[in-house]
């Protein structure tokens, strides 16, 4: 049975982001694409929460959905959650990526 997903505040906002990103920079068939991608992504995060790359220092896992973004999530294992955290601009500094 898969595992619930939870979108912080902070996921909702940065997936927007993203998508606005996408929709300035990209045609709309790469926009499409995309949001294809997140929700092939999330249904396999909700089957197998634990196959991205796990960083036990920040207790998150990390998926690379395209060069220009990779989302952070955690694996809520008593409540049987998954907690989407942030989408996050691989272009950006990776000292401003905040996880607590």
């Amino acid at each position: 049975m898969p595992l619930d997903i939870i979108w912080t505040p902070t996921a909702r906002i940065s997936y927007f982001e993203i998508l606005q990103y996408f929709d300035d920079n990209f045609t709309q068939a790469e926009l499409k694409e995309f949001e294809k991608l997140v929700r092939e992504v999330l249904k396999l995060i909700g089957e197998f929460p634990k196959i991205y790359e796990y960083s036990e220092e920040s207790d998150t896992h990390r998926c690379v959905l395209s060069p220009e973004v990779s989302l952070y999530y955690q694996v809520e294992e008593n409540s049987q959650e998954i907690e989407l955290l942030v989408f996050w601009d691989n272009r950006q500094d990776p000292d401003n990526l905040n996880l607590g």
